[in-house]
């Protein structure tokens, strides 16, 4: 949207001299810090197009561009149903719920449209509008109310006021923790400072936030190129979270002065772990055992990622269920461990858990013979030498 598109700003001229089509309303908004107040009109959906750069769709989006081999053109019909069926999916209940307020109120928010007819604010209203007039061919939803931006609204101004209205606090759920971080990346590939970003989308100074979300992203692209997967962020769009508490891990790992070659093998390590669909709460017992400095339990964690090439997802039921196996079993260790440093102070309650355990056992498995199991069984009666004092 950069050039502007003349012949349909021409288009849009016309009908409105041509039609008394201007209502009582105006839609305030905020342009190179100055308020005004947009004129409203009532055009039809047929002079307009969906803005393809419109943040709340992006994941979705950049996913169906590689899906189809290259961009779609609004200004093209087909290319024009992909993008309303993407709008309508995005959630599909809160689609129907609007669709049938609209079916029995009519439209009672008016969107906001460039000049030359791309629509800012209000491209899942225009979908939905279009959807109800294929289903019912009232001539009513061919047309949406828009207040119209006049010619001096720069890329970056157009950015802020997408941004100021679909990223408020109110409207962060629903627009998805993903498509907010390529909307934030967004604002830089045009030149927006994280200053900014910070005074557009909170009203202050503070871009610290701002610095820690762009950080997450970039971690989330190095995910998608550990999945061979560049560029489907809809792979990591319920994942968001497990990024933040990754980048708490980073942090203790910096402030412990971790060396880099342990850095890169626990963020392949935690990448395997988040495709193995750990809860992201999980996560942060990673940065405890590295706090605590828990060489047994990180080198746990870090041989697990070795066994991650190949397994999918925990619930694989193929031959990679032995690699998902180990890889379960070597979380499990290294977290008895970090629980185990927790409560080295509670003699009591390690000796309870430690007897309960010993309790479970079937002297008669012949899984006690495995060689493997003979160091640990070992350990065991040393510790047990150790005890029989204190059970005198």
């Amino acid at each position: 949207m950069t050039e502007s598109n003349h012949n349909n700003k021409s288009r849009i001229d016309e009908y409105i001299e041509n039609n008394d089509c201007q209502i009582n309303e105006s839609v305030p908004v905020i342009i190179k810090g100055e308020k005004k107040n947009l004129s409203v009109y009532r055009l039809p959906i047929d002079l307009l197009y969906y803005n393809i750069r419109n943040g709340r769709f992006a994941a979705e989006y950049r996913n169906e561009i590689k899906k189809e081999g290259g961009v779609l053109i609004p200004e093209e019909k087909e290319d024009a149903k992909k993008i309303q069926n993407l709008l309508w999916n995005l959630s599909i209940n809160e689609s129907k719920l609007t669709y049938q307020d609209i079916q029995e109120r009519g439209q009672w928010k008016a969107g906001i449209i460039t000049e030359d007819g791309y629509v800012i604010d209000g491209n899942r209203r225009m979908s939905i509008l279009s959807k109800l007039f294929d289903d019912t061919s009232n001539d009513e939803f061919k047309f949406i109310k828009v207040g119209r931006l006049n010619a001096n609204v720069e890329d970056k101004d157009l950015w802020k006021l997408e941004a100021g209205i679909q990223l408020g606090k109110e409207e962060i759920v629903r627009y998805g923790a993903m498509n907010e971080l390529l909307k934030l990346e967004e604002a830089k590939s045009i030149g927006i400072s994280n200053d900014e970003i910070a005074k557009t989308l909170y009203g202050f100074d503070d871009v610290n936030e701002i610095k820690l979300k762009l950080d997450r992203l970039e971690l989330i692209k190095k995910y998608l190129i550990f999945l061979n997967d560049v560029d489907n962020f809809k792979k990591a769009e319920d994942k968001v979270e497990h990024f933040k508490e990754f980048q708490k891990i980073i942090k203790i790992a910096n402030d412990v002065q971790l060396d880099p070659d342990t850095k890169i093998a626990i963020r392949k390590a935690v990448f395997c772990l988040i495709k193995q669909n750990i809860q992201h709460m999980e996560l942060r017992k990673i940065g405890k055992m590295i706090k605590r400095e828990l060489d047994q339990a990180l080198e746990y964690i870090i041989s697990l990622s070795e066994d991650c090439d190949g397994v999918q997802t925990t619930s694989t039921l193929n031959e990679d269920e032995d690699d998902v196996d180990i890889i379960n079993s070597k979380l499990i260790a290294a977290k008895d461990i970090l629980e185990a440093d927790v409560n080295k102070d509670q003699i009591g309650e390690l000796l309870r858990r430690a007897a309960l355990n010993l309790d479970t056992i079937d002297y008669q498995n012949h899984d006690l013979e495995n060689p493997r199991l003979k160091e640990i069984i070992q350990k065991i009666l040393d510790h047990m030498k150790k005890l029989e004092k204190f059970g005198e």
